[in-house]
């Protein structure tokens, strides 16, 4: 054992101190393989720190970071040193695997504000995932690494905070990225609102039968549809959008096609009509133009036309005859009247001489002057009457051809001459009316023996008598004997009473002018009687009679003296009462002058003034009859005028009532209680608005609306309780139907099983209240089957790297016949890079960030960048000839 020792070198003792000493003995060049075993495998921790530090060797320090714990420590400090300095003795490998795999936080943060290559700083900011540090980050950084920081700015919503700080392309794309974010939110709604309103106007037009409106409205809302920017929605909403205009613009097809087929008919038929019609006019002009011939050849008493005249209504018979509208009904009544004109034409001596006879007749009574004055009026008449009768005598015998016009001059003829004689025969017969009735009137008082009266009355009588002519005169002559005679006995009658009887009055006078206790209006009543009696006692004659009359006239005056302050009194109150209900009359009469046909006009201000001025009327005071009954018809004129419009008003809003009285009835048939319910709570906001419906109609219509809107909503409660109930049995069912297919849920499920369950999840028809649960099993789901999609992608991707290190050909995946892509190789390689976050060569430096920025603004525009696909996009273009190590660096990412 002892010689053991002795050869053994020191470095290789059992002693720690003996192995300690030898360390600082050996040669770092020629004993660095020594020293390297001890760094890494010597059981001592002290004597592998003390060979570390010797060697000095990061490869040596990674190693001995990554197997030795006691030195770990120790270890990954000189690694992060060396990878923080940057040291040109630490490998790329393996600064890049304690970067990716071992570095701290902390030391992640200072690599990223103080490496120099940009890349590796967005990789070091996108693993720290720490806003504020990519927020700071892109706040210092220049232009090329704000470009490469825009993922991250997106990805952590930092657009608006850092936009100021932002250059260049970098502040343009952060404007428009915050711009299309705003768009994205605003332009959703406002686009499904177009696209609602397009599509309900275009189903609206189903519901119109003008074909041309239809035809041009459709065009317009077409246009507009095709203007709507539908990519601002999602895709399930684009493929509704657009089944339901596909389904509109088919109906509204068939519709626009079944209109147009009807508008040509009826646009034919229109013609067809507007022919027949313009050919019909025109045969009655023709027909009229040979009956006015006729007549003007009658008229003229010419037989030369009668060749020509023959000669047009056979033409025109002829016309008639072989139109195709000639069993018209108005074609065989001209066809008719053409066969009457052609009798009249054959007629036409007969005629003449007949025409001839009545045109004499016709002269002669035109020879009849009207009377100047009374003298002459009965002879006139006489004349005229005579004239007139022979005419009558002769239109009787008269062909019925010519009838019609020697019966028109004859009545002309008749009235010109009532006309010109009818002042002096109106006033005559008025004289014969007035003279009747006071004849009636004279014959009435004397029957109640009122016989001053009838004289006074049979004076006049006499006066219109007297203005009569001697053929009207005698037509009264025995009334006015009768009456004569019978007042002229009245007349010595008289004479004999009357004296006695004016004694009594005077007599009687005295008796009531000495009583006090008088009522005015009565004490009027006797002293108009008084007066009356005293004037039936006939005229005055005698001085006897004389001075009782001037008696009787004094204390008359004397008995109505009391009354004369009482009516007085009377008179002012009444004019009084006149200015009070004038005032009214106007304030009711600029009532009636407002302007009602106002959009927004008071009417419940409108009605109360009404109402007031109509009660300020009714308690208004007395005025003469006469009087009230000028003023109450003025009254009534405004009244009514005011009062019609208020009860016009009432009645539309009764009927506006009445309608939701009959749509809240309505509602009580519906199922859809719910629907039903909100259409009553917008009924009654529209109840609301609409004015008084009058005191009759008002009660009555809302006691039946209010019962309709109880109905329904006692009937939705009921409802609403059963669903509570069987929503809650239902949710308990469709839990259990969720819990069992989540329990066959598992990461050993094929993906056809994904699939087929996830396809029975989806089919389930789930309460609103389940629909989170099964959404959220279905994400469960997704995610199964996205994992085995990666995993088989992964394995593609495996298989594609190693034919590109092997130099094989590509694997018939990674094959595409032909790209589609304008962009060259470099541009691909370059864009691979970026979506893989691997370094480029610093030459291409420019050309990288110029291909980023177009990524970014391809993005903007709602383009889809998908890596495989720009891989595919790759191989094709370069027919073969890749960059092996760029691809393969990108590949391993």
């Amino acid at each position: 054992m002892i010689f053991k020792h002795l050869f053994t070198p020191k470095w290789k003792h059992p002693k720690t101190a003996v192995r300690l000493a030898a360390v600082d003995k050996l040669d770092t060049g020629k004993d660095a393989e020594v020293l390297q075993t001890l760094a890494l495998k010597d059981s001592s921790a002290e004597i592998r720190k003390k060979a570390l530090h010797k060697v000095n060797n990061l490869v040596l320090w990674w190693q001995a970071y990554k197997q030795d714990q006691s030195l770990k420590e120790l270890a990954e400090q000189q690694i992060s040193s060396a990878v923080l300095n940057k040291n040109e003795a630490l490998s790329d490998d393996i600064r890049c695997e304690y970067i990716d795999k071992y570095a701290s936080a902390k030391l992640l943060e200072k690599l990223a504000f103080s490496e120099k290559e940009i890349q590796v700083r967005v990789k070091l900011l996108k693993r720290l995932a720490n806003a504020k540090l990519i927020e700071r980050a892109f706040k210092d950084g220049e232009e090329e690494l704000q470009v490469a920081l825009l993922p991250l700015i997106e990805q952590y919503q930092l657009d608006k905070t850092v936009l100021k700080s932002a250059h260049n392309a970098a502040k343009t794309h952060i404007t428009n990225r915050i711009e299309q974010q705003r768009l994205a939110k605003e332009m959703p709604t406002q686009v499904e609102q177009q696209t609602k309103v397009v599509l309900a106007k275009l189903n609206a037009l189903r519901e119109k039968t003008q074909y041309l409106q239809v035809e041009e409205q459709s065009t317009a809302l077409l246009k507009q549809w095709q203007e709507i920017e539908l990519k601002w929605l999602n895709e399930d909403t684009i493929a509704t959008v657009d089944e339901k205009f596909n389904r509109i613009n088919e109906k509204l097809t068939q519709h626009l096609a079944k209109l147009k087929h009807d508008f040509d008919t009826q646009q034919a038929h229109e013609q067809a009509l507007q022919a027949k019609a313009s050919f019909i006019s025109q045969m009655i002009e023709a027909v009229a133009r040979a009956e006015k011939q006729l007549a003007a050849a009658i008229e003229a008493l010419e037989e030369q036309q009668t060749s020509a005249l023959a000669d047009m209504l056979s033409d025109l018979r002829a016309q008639i005859t072989q139109s195709e509208f000639s069993d018209s009904k108005e074609l065989l009544t001209l066809s008719k009247q053409v066969d009457s004109l052609t009798e009249q034409l054959a007629k036409l001596p007969e005629l003449i001489a007949a025409n001839t006879l009545m045109q004499k007749n016709l002269d002669e009574l035109e020879q009849v002057t009207p009377a100047q004055d009374i003298t002459q009026l009965d002879a006139v008449l006489m004349a005229q009457k005579a004239a007139y009768e022979q005419c009558k005598t002769t239109l009787r015998k008269l062909p019925t051809s010519l009838h019609k016009q020697a019966s028109a001059r004859l009545n002309a003829l008749s009235k010109q001459f009532k006309q010109d004689v009818s002042p002096l025969v109106d006033e005559q017969q008025n004289q014969l009316k007035q003279a009747r009735r006071k004849a009636k009137d004279v014959q009435r008082l004397i029957d109640q023996g009122r016989f001053n009266v009838a004289f006074g009355v049979f004076n006049g009588f006499l006066e219109h008598y007297e203005k009569l002519t001697e053929y009207n005169q005698q037509s009264i002559e025995k009334l006015h004997s009768s009456l004569n005679d019978a007042l002229k006995e009245v007349r010595d009658w008289q004479k004999y009473a009357a004296t006695p009887k004016r004694a009594e009055l005077l007599l009687l006078l005295d008796e009531k002018l000495i009583q006090t206790d008088i009522d005015p209006k009565e004490r009027a009543k006797e002293v108009k009687l008084l007066r009356a009696r005293w004037n039936e006692l006939g005229r005055i004659d005698t001085d006897e009679e004389k001075a009782q009359a001037t008696l009787f006239d004094e204390k008359i005056e004397l008995l109505f003296a009391p009354c004369r302050e009482f009516f007085a009194q009377q008179e002012r109150q009444r004019d009084e009462a006149k200015k009070s209900r004038t005032l009214i009359i106007e304030q009711m009469q600029e009532l009636g002058l407002q302007d009602t046909q106002q959009q927004v006009f008071d009417w419940r201000q409108y009605e109360s003034q009404f109402n007031r001025i109509a009660k300020q009327w009714r308690s208004a005071g007395s005025v003469d009859g006469a009087v009230y009954k000028t003023l109450n018809n003025e009254y009534r004129s405004n009244y009514n005028v005011v009062n019609d419009r208020l009860k016009a008003y009432h009645q539309s809003n009764a009927v506006l009532k009445q309608q939701l009285v009959e749509q809240a009835q309505q509602q009580l048939e519906l199922d859809d209680l719910a629907s039903a319910c909100e259409q009553l709570k917008e009924l009654q906001k529209q109840w609301q608005t609409i004015g008084f419906a009058g005191s009759k109609q008002e009660h009555t219509l809302w006691q039946n609306f209010r019962a309709h809107n109880d109905a329904v909503f006692v009937k939705r409660s009921e409802q609403f309780e059963l669903q509570k109930q069987q929503q809650s049995e239902q949710e308990t069912q469709q839990q259990a139907q969720l819990d069992a297919l989540a329990s066959q849920l598992h990461n050993d499920l094929s993906e056809q099983e994904l699939e087929q369950l996830t396809a029975k999840v989806s089919e389930l028809r789930l309460l609103p209240s389940m629909k989170k649960l099964q959404a959220a099993l279905v994400d469960k789901t997704a995610q199964l089957k996205q994992k085995l999609a990666v995993k088989k992608d992964q394995q593609k991707y495996d298989v594609l790297i190693a034919a590109i290190e092997h130099g094989e050909p590509l694997p018939e995946a990674w094959q595409q016949a032909k790209s589609t892509s304008k962009l060259t190789g470099e541009q691909l390689l370059l864009r691979l890079e970026i979506l893989a976050e691997v370094s480029s060569p610093a030459e291409l430096k420019s050309r990288r960030m110029a291909e980023q920025v177009a990524l970014l603004d391809a993005k903007l525009q709602g383009e889809k960048v998908s890596f495989k696909q720009c891989l595919l996009d790759y191989f094709s273009v370069c027919n073969g000839q890749v960059d092996s190590n760029r691809v393969i660096a990108v590949l391993k990412r």
